[in-house]
């Protein structure tokens, strides 16, 4: 079976992969349960764990997936033909974070 956290080269990789999954887990876990204050079954333990749960789950199944889908983000290419010399992620934040600016800068006013 394969266990895609599990690295034999690197003894101390599997552990930070723990540490990093929890600590992301919690995190989100803290955003739903506290910020937007969800009721999520088990409370904030219960929601660690079913986000623990989800991540891994999804790192599992779809890892190589989501990390091609990202780098053809960063590097845009059909084939071996480069299709963009831009990092698409990198614009699509850019455009977000200048529009949330003005945003905040104009007291959220909303359109009539």
């Amino acid at each position: 079976m394969f266990f895609p956290l599990a690295n034999v080269s690197a003894p101390w990789t599997l552990l930070m992969d723990i540490i990093f999954i929890l600590a992301l887990s919690m995190l989100v876990s803290y955003y739903f349960y506290y910020y937007k204050k969800k009721e999520i079954l088990g409370g904030y333990i219960g929601a660690t764990a079913i986000a623990s749960f989800g991540s891994i789950l999804l790192f599992a199944f779809f890892h190589k997936v989501i990390r091609d889908f990202i780098m053809w983000l960063m590097s845009p290419k059909i084939g071996t033909i480069q299709l963009s010399n831009v990092n698409l992620i990198v614009i699509v934040i850019g455009a977000f974070l200048s529009l949330f600016i003005v945003d905040v800068l104009q007291k959220k006013r909303r359109r009539e």
